[in-house]
């Protein structure tokens, strides 16, 4: 059963990956290789249904039960000759090799603002020409529906692109286009979609009329940089490059393709310092992949965290237990009330116990869910919550010297209060040693007709109880301090770790095993008592205990949300995620045609406090920077600016403005190969 489940997940991959196969082409005619090429493919096909063909029945009636539907080979997109051919050629290509044509096509074309529209409109009408019907058909149907909903076409269009649906996010923004020409934003955003899928000398004189409108401004600046590397002349790029960074060092996309020309070059030191500057603020898989390809394996210190980590998250510094009795006069008023405390800590614990059971049946079923789904739809679903990679990155270094996990407990860190308890044996041993140089001392005084001197009694075993109480309670205390301590010290990392590395249900049974755990080991203390000698008449009444300390609620409190027409980008802790709400209309896979996803950013402001796109030069303007790559969207950071706070972000409304940056992309451009 198990290799037909990973035969199944991999099934998309491997169809979508052969048009960028990682061997070198064979010195053969043009001809006669494609026909080899397409004969593999052939033969893979045919040995993966062969696979498909062999499973069960018994097997096939289990996936379908767990939702797992089989896939048919027979809804595989063709891959032509053409594209197979042009994958081996530019196999192993660091920068795109140059174009002639294509460079002089955009070098021939000036447009002014009156030209804008017809050259748009006659742009548009190319690329609807590379666009499949069904594409089109869809894509008239989420254009309609926008409309309808009276939300913004154009943002609803980068949502589309961030999900990683170009070949959707191309109709709609082309539809935009043409009904605000003058719209500098959408222009650039349109601009930065025709680059990314191999359309970059369509792109460049939109690009170019921008510039001389907003000259430098750092997005425009990027995506005409993106714009000269995709048709391979590297020394406009270069240049370009240097002027976004000039204007902001971190620039995310801009410092890529500064470290693509870098290593073209052989020059993997420069490489590397671009590569790092990239992900610095803006974390992607796909960043940490060229690093390590460049021999380079990133560190904490690599990567920004602007969401300081609470001193005490649950509050576990406002608990409270009685004292340590240190003498025979605390010993009776303190001993019920330590009675007291561990009988309330138990009572929390066992409901706390039947609220971890709920929890674990209600994460099994979420998981098993999202299990399946994995398997079914691949992928298409986020494996891991999004900030998981860089929080691990960045938070797991500080917590590696933590014994406990899901436990809580830290057994290495125990070792002080094992000593004290070993120590107090000796006390144990002195104190009865002690008592039986008491009892024969005043053995023959006490009696009937004797002198009885019971005060000197009471004070002499008062006295050495007072001493094992004030070494054995007097160690443990101190003990018990210094672990205790320790551990909620641990527990509020673990938990701020977790909070950034599990899935939201997950977390809830984290924190009940964390609160669970902190209960035990305090009421657990080890706590001596000695009663004062029988010998005294003095009996002091306890003091009434305290209430047991509540836990306070761990929750996160940077939590984004940005309506990008009917896209929804939510940012937490353990959420980083897009979604759509067309109002019904549905998106299917089939419906989507693509090549894969293109990395890229956006920089997301509010309000009318500038024209024009945004550049990191107007951040007082720019409310968060959403970063993708490949695998969805990997980081949401918050600009220092009017709109931004310690709590995140939350844009809505039509005034929302989304500047897209064009990611360096020199692999899986089809969807407009070609184009004229």
């Amino acid at each position: 059963m198990k290799k037909y489940v990973f035969l199944l997940l991999f099934i998309p991959m491997t169809v979508a990956g052969t048009a960028q196969t990682k061997q070198k082409p064979k010195p053969k005619p043009k001809q006669k290789e494609a026909a080899s090429t397409q004969n593999e493919m052939a033969d893979m096909l045919k040995e993966m249904q062969k696979s498909i063909d062999e499973i069960s029945p018994e097997d096939k009636k289990m996936m379908d039960s767990m939702g797992i539907k089989m896939p048919s080979l027979n809804n595989v997109p063709k891959v032509s000759n053409q594209q197979l051919a042009a994958a081996r050629k530019n196999e192993g290509m660091i920068v795109p090799k140059k174009d002639a044509a294509r460079i002089s096509a955009a070098l021939a074309i000036t447009l002014t603002n009156s030209e804008m529209s017809a050259y748009i409109i006659k742009t548009y009408q190319s690329v609807l020409t590379k666009l499949p019907p069904s594409v089109k058909a869809k894509g008239a149907e989420i254009y309609q529906q926008t409309k309808n909903l009276n939300k913004s076409v154009a943002n609803t269009a980068v949502g589309l692109w961030i999900d990683g649906k170009p070949t959707l996010a191309l109709y709609i923004m082309g539809e935009a286009c043409k009904a605000d020409p003058a719209n500098a934003i959408i222009l650039n955003n349109y601009a930065a979609f025709l680059t990314m899928c191999g359309a970059e000398h369509l792109a460049l004189p939109i690009l170019n009329n921008l510039n001389k409108r907003y000259p430098k401004n750092s997005s425009i600046l990027n995506n005409i940089t993106q714009a000269w590397l995709g048709l391979g002349d590297i020394s406009r790029a270069e240049k370009y490059a240097d002027s976004t960074i000039r204007i902001y060092a971190y620039h995310s996309q801009a410092n890529m393709a500064k470290c693509l020309i870098e290593e073209s070059r052989g020059n993997i030191p420069k490489a590397v310092e671009a590569a790092k500057k990239s992900i610095y603020r803006s974390y992607s898989n796909e960043k940490e992949n060229k690093l390590k390809t460049l021999g380079y394996h990133l560190k904490r210190e690599d990567i920004s965290w602007d969401r300081p980590m609470p001193q005490d998250a649950m509050g576990l510094g406002k608990f409270t237990w009685p004292e340590y009795p240190l003498d025979v006069e605390q010993n009776k008023k303190l001993e019920k009330n330590w009675s007291d405390f561990k009988a309330e800590c138990q009572e929390k614990i066992n409901e706390l116990t039947n609220t971890r059971q709920a929890l674990e049946q209600e994460y099994m079923a979420i998981n098993a869910s999202r299990t399946s789904r994995l398997i079914s739809e691949g992928s298409n679903i986020q494996m891991l919550p999004g900030y998981a990679a860089k929080a691990i990155l960045k938070l797991g270094p500080g917590i590696e010297d933590v014994n406990g996990n899901m436990s809580f407990v830290f057994a290495q860190q125990l070792e002080p209060v094992l000593n004290a308890a070993s120590a107090v044996n000796d006390f144990e041993n002195q104190l009865m040693e002690q008592q039986q140089v008491i009892d024969k001392k005043y053995k023959d005084k006490i009696g009937e007709g004797r002198e009885n001197p019971l005060e000197a009694i009471c004070k002499d075993e008062n006295a050495i109880r007072n001493e094992f109480l004030r070494l054995a309670n007097g160690k443990m205390q101190n003990a018990y301090k210094q672990y205790l301590s320790y551990v909620r010290r641990k527990t509020g990392d673990l938990l701020y770790y977790y909070q950034y590395t599990m899935w939201p249900e997950q977390f809830e049974l984290a924190k009940v095993n964390a609160q669970i755990a902190w209960l035990t080991q305090i009421k657990s203390q080890t706590v001596f008592f000695k009663d004062i000698s029988r010998w005294c008449s003095a009996e002091p009444k306890p003091t009434k205990p305290g209430q047991l300390q509540n836990f306070d609620d761990v929750h996160c409190d940077y939590v984004s949300t940005m309506k990008l027409g009917v896209y929804t980008i939510t940012s937490s802790c353990s959420n980083l995620f897009g979604e759509f709400d067309f109002g019904g209309v549905n998106i299917n896979l089939t419906d989507n045609v693509e090549t894969g996803r293109f990395s890229g950013s956006a920089m997301v402001g509010a309000g009318k406090s500038f024209d024009g796109p945004a550049g990191t030069e107007l951040e007082a303007s720019v409310a968060a920077l959403v970063e993708w790559d490949n695998t969805g969207i990997t980081d949401v950071g918050a600009i220092v600016g009017a709109n931004a706070d310690a709590g995140g972000v939350t844009i809505a409304g039509a005034d929302v403005k989304i500047t897209v940056n064009s990611g360096v992309s020199t692999t899986g451009k089809g969807i407009l190969q070609g184009i004229k």
